[in-house]
């Protein structure tokens, strides 16, 4: 019997690419990490997330692997906290250490996915080392190795398409206690399709953090900005 999917959509509207810029940051990159601390508040944890990035500039090529969980990454959502502290309103220290650290993850971020973006991700090495291994061959440890196959296990499989023809689309998840996450950064805007099995009450709860983590992120820069043009135009003494 095959389990029914179900899918959710979040449409923000609180912003979009243009405040994500203006911020200093990548719109993808910052995007990834909204939905790594969703997903970390989600599943309790940061669980394995793949973002499919073209490697179209070579002949026949398709995709490679960019790997949202990082060092830089982890850093950044367990500041942030399983659920939101506000700490960052009334502390400037503490705000401006979380926004280091989303500075640092988002550059993480953007880095893997120009080396992913130039062939030089782990994921499709391995996966043409393996499709080397014959009938009757022993494969490398490695390949059974079980961190080697959790960290392939994608409970989080994301892709980004943004088209001014395309409203809304999605795929399902890869894995069946999993998530599939289509988005979109507009201008103003961000578009998600959260998809998972319908047993689960992951889509609806999913769409909520993902707001949550917004707003949470935006919050601060905002306060940090203002912070920063009051400082500006204070008279000194």
């Amino acid at each position: 019997m095959v389990s029914a999917e179900c899918n959710r959509v979040q449409s923000f509207q609180g912003y979009g690419s243009a405040f994500i810029k203006k911020a200093g940051h990548s719109p993808d990159a910052f995007v990834q990490m909204a939905m790594q601390l969703a997903t970390y508040r989600l599943f309790g944890e940061q669980v394995g997330t793949y973002e499919a990035t073209q490697v179209r500039p070579f002949l026949h090529g398709r995709t490679e692997t960019t790997r949202a969980v990082s060092t830089q990454s982890a850093a950044f959502v367990q500041a942030m906290g399983a659920r939101p502290t506000k700490d960052h309103i009334h502390d400037p220290t503490k705000r401006k250490e979380k926004l280091g650290l989303l500075q640092e993850a988002t550059a993480a971020h953007s880095q893997y996915t120009a080396l992913a973006g130039q062939a030089a991700g782990v994921d499709r090495h391995f996966f043409g080392l393996s499709m080397l291994v014959q009938d009757g061959e022993e494969a490398p440890a490695l390949f059974s190795d079980p961190v080697f196959v959790r960290s392939k296990t994608w409970r989080v499989s994301t892709s980004h398409l943004t088209h001014p023809n395309f409203i809304n689309w999605g795929f399902g998840q890869v894995v069946p206690d999993g998530v599939g996450i289509g988005y979109s950064i507009h201008p103003k805007s961000c578009v998600f399709n959260v998809t998972a099995l319908a047993e689960t009450p992951w889509t609806m709860q999913l769409t909520h953090l993902l707001e949550e983590a917004l707003l949470e992120m935006q919050e601060m820069i905002v306060l940090d900005q203002e912070q920063a043009a009051q400082g500006a135009t204070e008279v000194p003494q």
